[in-house]
């Protein structure tokens, strides 16, 4: 029993949370492993129950853990708290979240936009798109897939893009020498299927999370639609909610159910059509 006493290290709650997260960090509890019980770490530290399920307790408060009823506290997956209201790059996101970004290539072909995606692209019905899926990875860790639509009437160029980079915007800009300046998004859940399923470690039918984004460049022309699909457990959207200020004027509730209703058209035509 490595036993613990009140000295200049800490109390006794803070000397059982930095073990654990020293052992998270150091690499002896791995990603989806089972921490100790409370006890445990009560035999191991000889600390109480209620100092061990405090240090618990604090894992669970910063998201470091998840508990499972009857099961016991397992270390959560790498976990990405993306700012819903500004608009990054994934690989920005993912650099400004302290992790590597990566992509692997998984396919790219010329394809023809059918009505859905020329409307989103706004190009004419058949016009040419370059498509692209790709897995998208934190320190080499499976967090997306996504499958892109690049409008090549409008930008060409695109045909001889390097598709294995990790930053499309970038890329992007670089290619129609245009800055990104704003994209309209819908996010949804969807339950995975055997290829996404495969690509992100989970289990056929596990819950994602649906992302369908169209990218517009200056001159406000859509450059891609793309559709997503994310780790649940890895990738998680945040955002601050502010009151509505009263000089806001919103739409009447008959147009504002028409519109809905349009994004959700839009939506389930891109989800069951072609990939």
């Amino acid at each position: 029993m490595a036993q613990l006493v009140r000295t200049g290290g800490g109390t006794l709650y803070h000397q059982v949370l930095s073990k654990l997260v020293e052992a998270i960090e150091s690499g002896k509890i791995a990603p989806g492993e089972k921490l100790p019980t409370e006890a445990e770490l009560m035999q191991t530290y000889g600390v109480s129950r209620t100092t061990a399920r405090r240090a618990l307790d604090e894992l669970h408060r910063q998201g470091l853990v998840r508990r499972e009823p009857g099961r016991g506290t397992f270390w959560v997956d790498t976990v990405l708290h993306a700012d819903l209201p500004y608009l990054h790059s994934f690989s920005d996101e993912i650099r400004r979240l302290g992790y590597r970004p990566g992509a692997k290539l998984l396919l790219r072909e010329e394809r023809k936009a059918d009505q859905t995606l020329a409307m989103q692209l706004n190009v004419a019905t058949g016009s040419p798109v370059l498509y692209v899926r790709r897995l998208r990875t934190a320190d080499d860790r499976p967090i997306f897939t996504c499958d892109s639509y690049l409008s090549l009437v409008r930008f060409p160029a695109l045909r001889e893009v390097d598709c294995s980079v990790s930053s499309f915007y970038e890329l992007f800009e670089q290619v129609t020498a245009r800055r990104i300046i704003r994209a309209t998004q819908w996010i949804g859940a969807a339950a995975a299927e055997d290829e996404i399923a495969r690509l992100l470690e989970l289990a056929p039918g596990a819950p994602v999370l649906w992302l369908k984004r169209i990218t517009y460049v200056e001159g406000d022309q859509p450059v891609e639609s793309v559709e997503a699909f994310f780790h649940s457990r890895r990738y998680h959207y945040y955002s601050e909610l502010l009151p509505q200020p009263s000089t806001v004027v919103q739409l009447p509730l008959a147009l504002r159910r028409e519109a809905q209703g349009a994004l959700l058209d839009v939506a389930s035509s891109e989800r069951h059509g072609e990939r």
